[in-house]
């Protein structure tokens, strides 16, 4: 009997943990050259896996030589495997991640600065049976493969396929009228030049609609409508009339809103197709993977004019290597597309044809759908479930579409709103967006997931994307997804960053902006010394906080305020930092930073420097770290002032040195006014241990004692320190 855990919380897939576990067992010797290993079934029950699973873990080691497979007898431990002792070396720290299935020759180096890789389930996908498959076409027929293949696809898959539709989705058709390609892109440009030839010059797309198809149709010189979509579908009466034309659609999960057509509509726009001589382009991807209720039938099942184009894909239900798509054509437009067939060479394996129609005849597609909608209807909830834990502070993330598919969509709410446009108008907006979009794609690569930006969506700075869940392992879903929220809701706060710019944060207590004025006239200094004038007056500010504290419904939150040397300037809510109760009575940890602001004096956006503070922070567990500059002189916090009590008197940086702090100068007004002597100088790194205490000071912060800077510790009940805390919040 072979013992493993299986630790469902770890990175790793199940079937690489059972593969790692055995692979050490045979090279440590306590699995001896030639012993069994138990039977799949049986491994499976022992370990709590699935058979696929497991015969993953096998297959793989069969590939590498640790076992070997004897037909009708079981799996054996294969010689030479085992390490004997004068082999053996001291393992490495971190030695048995070096090389996992796939991963091979990689070092740690080369896979830090290798691009992300995004997550993938093996569990999606039965590759035993599609392996079987395959073979069967290499065994039994090869002869088939020293020819090339047929330009509108391998007879025997289109047969399969026209079986397979018309008991899935009602479409009525023959082979002959099955055209196959390597995505529904290919298909578009052989259906463009068959719609020229029918001298339709005019087609009607979805909006939002999906964008690589309308590109492919003004690529071929279509005149284009954009025809809104509401929660039923395209809006018909918007549909042209009295004019031959196309319209493409998406009935069954309209992207990327999900909509849905009714079987009373359908029937509406096939009566339109025939009132107008027209044809519609159906687009039924993802219509297997429906989680609630049946689907609708196909708008060619039901469609008794021939004005029906076909399209469907297997890339969502087989494997995304798997680029076979397919259309159907009504018989009439079947003699326009055998015209033009000779003309384009098949883009799809004949390998791969032959092995899906085999795959497809044994009733293992239909095995295999069954069980991915169970798997993914799963994933969609647990992906739900991490969206409402981790994104629904102030309505943060949202997720919309989310009935059938591979992805959802989810709304991100930036709470961005926009002050003054600047000298570049419309195009700084766009420019602003894009960057973010770029850098929230990245992000969620980052965490392993795939998400994709639909800037068609965009509105009064809500922003969305389709995000891929179907890919991940279930059991990484809420930790990939707690990852990906968390990047966004630190990188949304990153504002513009292709020109230089200047910043406030602003802190809002019972919805009023906590010392407007002064944050005015400090940002009025900041670009002043920039030579450029704030495009806003104190009262448009004031008027605008106002709005965005209205629409979000936050009472008590951060504003930033950001404008660039463009004369754009925009608003959104910041993270907070406030401490806790018991913060302020035992005070924080901090430590110490390398590293200098540009220009000290100037609140200026420096995102190299925050994304470096941030990650020291979040390493230590910190809720501050003090910069440190080259001369080893203490200035001031990453997002704060700081102050050093030592014998009753305060001690703090030149006012040359540091970003005069709103709150800082409140502070400073107290201590003067309390009568404390205050001293400002420089004070080094090799001086900590010299005071008593010390403080931070800033909009979240507002005054707040330090307990350690690194291994220094300090009294948090300094009176001086209380005397200040007391004053500044009376």
């Amino acid at each position: 009997m072979i013992s493993v855990e299986i630790d469902y919380n770890s990175g790793k897939s199940l079937y690489v943990q059972l593969y790692e576990h055995i692979k050490r067992e045979i090279t440590e010797g306590r699995i001896g050259t030639g012993e069994r290993l138990p039977s799949l079934r049986t491994m499976a029950d022992e370990a709590g896996l699935s058979v696929t699973t497991v015969k993953m873990a096998y297959e793989q080691l069969i590939v590498e030589g640790y076992l070997i497979s004897k037909p009708q007898s079981g799996y054996y431990a294969a010689s030479g495997a085992v390490i004997k002792d004068s082999q053996k070396r001291p393992k490495e720290h971190g030695a048995e991640d070096r090389e996992r299935p796939g991963e091979q020759g990689s070092s740690a180096q080369e896979q830090k600065n290798s691009k992300p890789v995004f997550s993938y389930d093996p569990e999606s996908f039965d590759f035993v049976k599609w392996k079987k498959c395959m073979s069967a076409v290499l065994n039994e027929t090869p002869e088939l493969l020293l020819s090339e293949g047929d330009r509108q696809g391998e007879p025997a898959l289109r047969e399969e396929i026209a079986r397979y539709l018309y008991k899935s989705r009602g479409v009525i058709c023959t082979q002959e009228q099955v055209v196959i390609s390597a995505g529904t892109q290919q298909l578009m440009n052989h259906l463009a030049r068959i719609l020229k030839m029918m001298d339709i010059v005019h087609v009607s797309v979805e909006d939002p609609g999906y964008m690589p198809v309308r590109s492919i149709l003004r690529d071929w010189g279509f005149s284009m409508s954009c025809i809104p979509v509401e929660d039923d579908g395209i809006v018909i009466e918007r549909l042209p009339v009295n004019i031959r034309t196309a319209a493409y659609i998406c009935p069954q999960n309209q992207f990327p809103t999900g909509a849905l057509m009714p079987i009373s509509r359908r029937r509406e726009i096939l009566d339109w197709a025939e009132a107008n001589d027209s044809i519609i382009i159906e687009d039924d991807y993802n219509s297997e993977l429906r989680y609630t209720g049946m689907p609708v039938p196909a708008l060619q099942g039901i469609d008794h004019g021939s004005r029906v184009v076909y399209l469907g894909s297997f890339t969502s239900t087989l494997f995304p290597a798997i680029r076979i798509s397919y259309m159907v054509l009504p018989e009439r437009m079947v003699k326009l597309y055998e015209k033009i067939r000779n003309n384009y060479d098949q883009t799809c394996s004949k390998t791969e044809q032959l092995t899906l129609a085999e795959f497809m005849k044994r009733g293992f597609f239909h095995t295999n759908l069954r069980r991915v909608r169970k798997l993914y209807s799963v994933k969609l909830q647990e992906a739900l479930e991490a969206i409402r834990e981790y994104g629904s502070e102030s309505n943060f993330l949202t997720a919309e579409n989310t009935q059938s598919g591979i992805n959802i969509i989810f709304r991100l709410n930036t709470h961005t709103k926009v002050i003054t446009k600047g000298q570049n108008g419309d195009a700084r907006i766009i420019e602003i967006r894009r960057e973010m979009a770029d850098r929230l794609v990245q992000i969620a690569a980052e965490a392993g997931i795939k998400v994709r930006d639909i800037d068609q969506l965009d509105h009064d700075g809500q922003m969305y994307m389709v995000f891929y869940y179907n890919q991940i392992p279930l059991g990484q879903i809420r930790t990939a997804v707690k990852e990906m929220i968390e990047g966004f809701k630190s990188d949304v706060t990153k504002g513009s960053l292709s020109l230089p710019s200047v910043y406030e944060v602003i802190r809002l207590s019972g919805g009023k902006p906590q010392f407007l004025k002064e944050h005015y006239e400090r940002l009025e200094r900041s670009l002043g010394s920039m030579g450029i004038p704030v495009p806003f007056t104190c009262d448009t500010l004031a008027g605008c906080i106002d709005q965005l504290a209205e629409e979000s419904g936050i009472k008590d939150h951060n504003i930033k305020i950001e404008v660039d040397i463009s004369g754009h300037s925009m608003m959104y809510l910041n993270p907070t930092h406030y401490p806790s109760a018991e913060l302020y009575e035992l005070g924080v940890r901090t430590d110490i930073f390398r590293g200098e602001r540009k220009n000290p004096n100037i609140k200026m956006m420096d995102r190299e420097l925050r994304d470096a503070t941030n990650k020291a922070i979040k390493a230590g567990d910190l809720y501050e770290v003090l910069l440190v500059n080259r001369d080893g002189v203490i200035t001031e916090g990453s997002r704060s002032n700081v102050f050093f009590i030592k014998n009753g008197e305060v001690y703090t940086s030149p006012t040359d040195a540091v970003l005069p702090g709103v709150t800082r100068t409140i502070i400073i007004k107290i201590i003067e006014e309390a009568g404390i002597p205050l001293h400002y100088c420089a004070v080094k790194q090799n001086e900590l241990a010299e005071f008593d205490a010390a403080f931070i000071s800033g909009t979240s912060p507002k005054v707040l004692p330090i307990a350690y800077i690194g291994d220094i510790s300090y009294d948090v009940n300094d009176p001086v320190l209380r005397l200040i805390m007391a004053k500044y919040t009376a």
